[in-house]
């Protein structure tokens, strides 16, 4: 039996299995290719899960489509390796989901998704919680290598994108070596099950301004120069002018608090975000 089984190695995926190869960890992970030594695996081919290993902790790394999938994904699954290992055979499920279903300033473990923005994602998560006893990781925004957040810039394409991101410029971020790190702290906890299960978001801790980041790009100034030409701008900003906005942290709100869940696992991040500065991991 593995001592982790990773679906899906992609971008988080990519960082964990780093990890778990430098700790000498047995584990099996998948990819739809079968690239790298990966299983070929891919949950809408696979009826029975029959290709994936038994394994202590199961991390899912993609998207749920709701609760029937959700079901369909661990039900099989179960029901293939009871078989082999008896019916007391329960590895420990870990689901990484994001923190976009969160509008509650600040919003902490505590606080609940909301279900219309979360959709089937969160009927994935509310089934892996309630009916698996598992973890939910809510992720902030990922980076770390190629994804570089002022390359996020192209999201905002027009005027109207970008008017609507200044309403609030909040941005919380977590490197994909962070939440491999913090895979790594649960699925190694020998009380797992009690320790972890249950819904906790992550971040770096810090809040980002998303306009200090994203102002370098030539059309991001463009546009704002030309937003500034209306007064409810202007006012949002309190600004006439681009070198008259504040920015910076102290410019923004926090709204997701991942205090609890840092203090819970007794870590820190270790890697934080600087603008123009090189990503301090190397894959």
């Amino acid at each position: 039996m593995k001592s982790v089984l990773v679906l899906g190695q992609g971008f988080v995926g990519k960082y964990l299995v780093d990890l778990l190869e430098s700790r000498g960890i047995d584990y099996a992970s998948t990819t739809t290719s079968g690239r790298d030594g990966t299983i070929k695996w891919c949950i809408a081919d696979d009826t029975h899960n029959s290709t994936l290993p038994a394994a202590e902790s199961i991390v899912v790394t993609f998207p749920l489509q709701g609760e029937v999938e959700a079901k369909r994904l661990t039900t099989e699954y179960l029901n293939h390796h009871r078989k082999v290992h008896g019916d007391t055979y329960n590895p420990f499920w870990v689901y990484l989901g994001s923190t976009r279903p969160f509008k509650e300033t600040p919003s902490t473990c505590h606080t609940r998704p909301d279900l219309v923005a979360g959709g089937p994602r969160v009927e994935a998560e509310e089934y892996i919680i309630n009916t698996c006893g598992g973890c939910v990781l809510n992720l902030a925004g990922l980076w770390g290598g190629d994804r570089v957040p002022e390359n996020w810039a192209r999201f905002y394409g027009d005027k109207d994108k970008l008017r609507n991101r200044l309403r609030d410029r909040s941005l919380h971020l977590i490197h994909g070596a962070d939440v491999a790190r913090v895979i790594y702290a649960i699925v190694s906890n020998n009380d797992k099950a009690s320790q972890f299960a249950g819904r906790w978001l992550v971040s770096d801790e810090m809040v980002y301004d998303a306009l200090q980041i994203f102002i370098g790009a030539a059309h991001i100034q463009g546009y704002l120069e030309e937003l500034l030409e209306e007064a409810e701008v202007r006012e949002m900003l309190n600004a006439e002018k681009i070198d008259d906005i504040e920015m910076g942290s102290s410019a923004v709100t926090k709204r997701i608090d991942a205090s609890h869940f840092w203090s819970r696992l007794q870590l820190k991040p270790k890697y934080l975000y600087y603008v123009g500065q090189p990503d301090a991991y190397k894959l």
